[in-house]
């Protein structure tokens, strides 16, 4: 499928790969969240300063994750994701069914 059709599915929830990616690469789209300002203080993702510098609630939105899943899906990796120009012109993207 295109990259616009990948976003349509991304939309929805869906994962998502390219054919020319490794075996257990794919994407997300995170759902927007946002955390409230009592469980700031206690997110083991944040460093120390930065939930000083948070007062109140921290809101979660438009992040997509490139997830690199190992080990029969018992392990994972994430970190953000960022299309290459290669990437929006390709037209290998597919739907990774569970």
């Amino acid at each position: 499928m295109k990259f616009s059709q990948m976003i349509e599915r991304l939309n929805e929830g869906e994962l998502l790969a390219r054919e020319a990616w490794a075996g257990g690469t794919c994407i997300v789209k995170q759902i927007p969240q946002t955390v409230a300002a009592e469980v700031v203080p206690r997110m083991t993702s944040l460093p120390r300063e930065a939930k000083k510098a948070l007062n109140g609630t921290l809101t979660y939105h438009d992040q997509v994750l490139l997830l690199r899943i190992g080990n029969f899906g018992k392990e994972a990796s994430a970190t953000y994701y960022i299309p290459s120009w290669e990437d929006i012109f390709a037209e290998d993207w597919r739907t990774i069914e569970h």
